[in-house]
């Protein structure tokens, strides 16, 4: 907490093009430029740094909101805005935070600003209008944005799902002094976004994997060929990572009966247990189930209440897609439906988006092909 509490000590590079120096407990990170080179942003004056790497993203700014909401806003009147991708990370951060700033996802952000200012928004049009959250955009470029949406501090998490557009239309919404902190982490670029360029940022760049237990981190070791290495940060250095392997489909939720029932030996609760499904929820073999074996389901129901809060089924043991329950965790991750024709960048993106949600077991139930692969590679026995 000490580090990250320094980081909004961070100020931009100095005059002579050199970044003043970090307090001392952050001196033994990579820091420099946050971004590759392009048309450098027009808004000048701001406290900008760049956070990259590491697993970082959901405590990191959970800790940030926190800090300068509690400790620095109350004192000086300051309001923080923190926008990310994902809407059930976005909901987790929001629980957390007290009141006085406003945590959105970006299409919320849309969404709230332009209702605020009086558009009404067609969402039927989604489904068959590719162009749809295009002209959105254009609306929000053409709006002159009014003081009580300007933040004196704002954080995107999940920056490696943000297009340059998206950074360039937040910003907007920064005061001319504003402290402004964008947290990415490129090995959970699920999306393969292009890096958006931060230039003129110090940038901090964030090696160490302090959610994943150690036998987790050592599987991604062993899976990532290039980039710099991931230390192991956790003190728990408990379980290997399993594997249970399945044929076919049906033979799919036995596996993860199985592996349900191996959380449960090992002394984990029903709601320490999350299944996540490589799969998205459209593509997936599992959400159509509403029980495997003696377990019910606890899954999202793809509709909201009237406070827009998600609406889940009733059941035991939660089920997610990988997409969904990024930016989140459970003591003991299921990786379900692991399945692919090669280990490519991809692929391995979305292996350590699944194995980085569990903070202390997985287990990987794999088909007889990802199983194979993965076991090539020394990765699992």
């Amino acid at each position: 907490v000490d580090v990250e509490r320094e980081l909004f000590a961070c100020r931009e590079p100095a005059g002579d093009g050199g970044a003043q120096p970090l307090h001392p407990l952050v001196a033994d990170v990579d820091v420099g430029e946050a971004g590759p080179a392009e048309q450098p942003l027009e808004r000048t004056g701001h406290e900008r740094v760049g956070a990259h790497g590491g697993d970082v993203d959901g405590h990191l700014a959970r800790t940030l909101v926190r800090v300068d909401q509690e400790e620095r806003a109350v004192a000086a009147g300051r309001r923080p805005l923190l926008v990310c991708f994902n809407r059930a990370l976005k909901e987790s951060i929001a629980a957390a935070v007290p009141e006085g700033g406003l945590v959105q996802t970006w299409y919320g952000l849309c969404d709230t600003f332009l209702t605020a200012r009086g558009h009404e928004l067609d969402y039927d049009r989604v489904r068959t209008d590719p162009g749809f959250w295009s002209e959105l955009r254009e609306r929000i470029v053409c709006e002159t944005i009014p003081d009580e949406w300007m933040y004196d501090t704002l954080i995107v998490d999940e920056g490696q799902d943000f297009p340059a557009a998206w950074r360039d239309l937040v910003f907007a919404h920064a005061h001319e002094n504003a402290r402004l902190l964008w947290l990415e982490d490129p090995l959970q670029n699920l999306y393969a976004r292009d890096p958006v360029a931060l230039p003129g940022w110090v940038g901090l760049r964030a090696h160490s994997n302090y959610r994943s237990p150690r036998p987790v981190v050592r599987m991604l070791q062993a899976l990532i060929d290039n980039g710099p290495p991931i230390e192991a940060a956790s003190p728990l250095d408990a379980d290997e990572v399993e594997v249970i392997t399945y044929e076919d489909t049906e033979a799919l939720t036995g596996a993860v009966k199985e592996a349900i029932r191996r959380c449960y030996a090992a002394g984990f609760r029903k709601e320490d247990v999350a299944v996540v499904s490589f799969r998205g929820r459209e593509h997936s073999r599992l959400f159509g189930h509403t029980r495997i074996g003696p377990h019910s389901l606890r899954q999202f129901t793809g509709r909201y209440d009237n406070s827009g809060q998600p609406l889940f089924t009733t059941g035991e043991v939660l089920l997610e897609s990988v997409y969904r329950f990024k930016g989140q965790a459970a003591a003991a991750v299921i990786l379900a439906e692991v399945d692919f024709d090669a280990l490519d960048d991809a692929t391995v993106r979305k292996l350590f988006v699944g194995a980085t949600r569990a903070t202390m077991k997985l287990v990987v139930v794999a088909s007889a092909r990802a199983s194979a692969a993965l076991r090539g590679r020394g990765i699992m026995r």
